[in-house]
């Protein structure tokens, strides 16, 4: 069951900018999972829980219906962006690809017991934006470098949880904005912090497209609507 009104993810923690949200694989439903950048220092990721009421109860601290209060990671260096996403590998491990202040594309990897890690190799440098996507257990890269040039990169699953980077034709677009679809959803325009808004697809309810955005207090808003 969705619920009607937009929740607000995080409430205590200093975020900043766009999240990010995945559907991942634990629960009976399948959990969603959301990374944002901390206003300072490090990344947060949180999870809903997607099951139903009527669904065994395998995590009392956060009930159904209900996003986990948030966990830090990455301390020690300032962000601006970062993505996540369900991989096929490990197998369903995480991939985080975090952008720094400094225009480095981080890659980092989550599994049961270690929980995240960065790998030894990034995915690139001197970026200013980027967009990811997942097939299969490969990563497709598209980054914008400071010096206004588009390039696209591959990553497959060889040697995996390692990762390598080398250049390809295409990749996922850049312009991922989603305000037309939240306005849509009844939600005000002016409601929306401007660069924030964004739509990811779920398997729940049948099919449903997780929409997320800041508010103009600067909150993570959350609204599951129907497909």
């Amino acid at each position: 069951m969705l619920s009607r009104s937009a929740i607000i993810v995080g409430p205590a923690t200093a975020t900043s900018g766009a999240v990010s949200l995945a559907q991942g694989v634990y629960g009976a439903r399948g959990n969603l999972e959301l990374v944002a950048c901390d206003s300072a220092d490090g990344l947060w990721v949180f999870w809903f829980n997607a099951d139903l009421d009527t669904d065994p109860l395998a995590t009392p601290d956060v009930p159904p219906g209900n996003w986990s209060a948030g966990l830090r990671f990455a301390a020690g260096r300032r962000y601006v962006d970062a993505q996540i996403l369900q991989s096929s590998v490990g197998p369903d491990h995480l991939e985080v690809l975090a952008l720094t202040s400094d225009g480095v594309l981080e890659s980092w990897f989550w599994s049961p017991g270690p929980g995240f890690q960065r790998r030894v190799t990034d995915a690139a440098t001197g970026v200013t934006r980027f967009a990811a996507a997942h097939d299969r257990g490969t990563l497709l890269v598209t980054v914008a470098a400071t010096e206004g040039a588009k390039r696209h990169l591959v990553s497959p699953p060889r040697g995996y949880p390692s990762r390598a980077w080398v250049l390809t034709a295409g990749g996922p677009a850049l312009d991922v904005d989603a305000t037309a679809e939240i306005v849509a959803a009844g939600i005000a325009a002016d409601e929306i912090t401007p660069g924030t808004a964004r739509a990811a697809t779920s398997t729940r309810a049948g099919g449903t497209t997780e929409l997320t955005w800041r508010d103009r207090d600067g909150a993570i808003r959350h609204l599951g609507v129907p497909r």
